[in-house]
């Protein structure tokens, strides 16, 4: 981010005679450009570009099968979280989009196409990359607890100011990179939103490790995205007493969403141990 920022202005100026793009914009296409470059080359220089690290060792059709299990533990999940939101009065439907049948159904298609689409990027990112890499160099704990912390912050970086053409300068990127922190300027705003998607990318985290690849995960963070996706269009806020629990960030994650998670990762944490523990009985007992 900060190479874009250095040379996102004579981009610009290299680019100006067939067009001029904003500078935030073309700052944004350096930064992604960078991330991806740099991803493809740490993993094949560490000889991690392979499908076991990456979480796709499975045979396809299993992998697929276990995706859709996903799939459906989050749109559970998710239906359990949102619909005592309606009960307590912090959302009420919107009634614009209800009666259309074909527009919520729309609303639906459009949720689970974005919801696939993010959940392959992000999972195979934070829970295949980055978690693989980790626990292939001998840091479990370190790959459990601070990828999820690398994953919510992340949630949290805006969008690169806008600056305009006829007053960039040599130090605009770092105007246009400024943008991206904005957030951070006022933290006791985020606070919530950021332990709720902690724990949100612990139990993806606890998901890759009790499974072993990150079809589970890429399920169930398509399903978070696609409920949060339709549950936006199809709701909107409104005035109760228990507006806390969802905050102001964006009307949803919050503590709410941090106390159901927290739960939802005890409970696996411990099925988890509960099978190990099993797995160990039953291997002393053929020996």
């Amino acid at each position: 981010m900060l190479f874009a920022a250095i040379i996102s202005p004579w981009i610009q100026k290299l680019l100006s005679p067939w067009q001029v793009f904003p500078l935030h914009r073309v700052f944004s296409r350096l930064t992604m450009l960078g991330v991806i470059v740099c991803t493809v080359w740490l993993m094949r220089r560490h000889g991690l570009a392979r499908r076991d690290v990456l979480g796709f060792g499975r045979p396809w059709a299993v992998f697929l099968r276990d995706l859709l299990k996903g799939l459906a533990g989050g749109l559970l999940l998710m239906a359990g979280a949102l619909v005592p939101l309606f009960l307590l009065g912090v959302r009420e439907w919107n009634m614009d989009r209800l009666p259309d049948t074909g527009a919520v159904l729309s609303l639906v298609l459009a949720g689970l196409g974005t919801g696939l689409l993010v959940a392959l990027i992000e999972e195979t990112f934070f829970r295949g990359a980055m978690q693989g890499a980790l626990v292939r160099q001998n840091a479990p704990r370190l790959a459990l607890f601070a990828v999820p912390a690398f994953y919510a912050a992340v949630h949290f970086l805006g969008r690169a100011t806008s600056v305009p053409a006829d007053e960039v300068d040599a130090l605009s990127g770092f105007t246009a990179l400024g943008g991206f922190f904005s957030l951070y300027a006022h933290p006791l705003r985020i606070v919530d939103a950021f332990v709720a998607l902690y724990l949100v990318g612990l139990l993806l985290a606890l998901v890759r490790q009790r499974w072993g690849d990150i079809a589970r995960c890429i399920g169930l963070h398509a399903g978070f995205v696609t409920s949060i996706a339709v549950f936006r269009k199809i709701s909107v806020p409104a005035s109760s007493e228990w507006s806390f629990l969802v905050g102001s960030f964006d009307g949803l994650v919050g503590i709410w969403i941090a106390l159901l998670t927290a739960l939802v990762c005890v409970a696996l944490w411990l099925q988890s141990r509960r099978t190990r523990r099993f797995g160990s009985r039953a291997s002393s007992r053929e020996t």
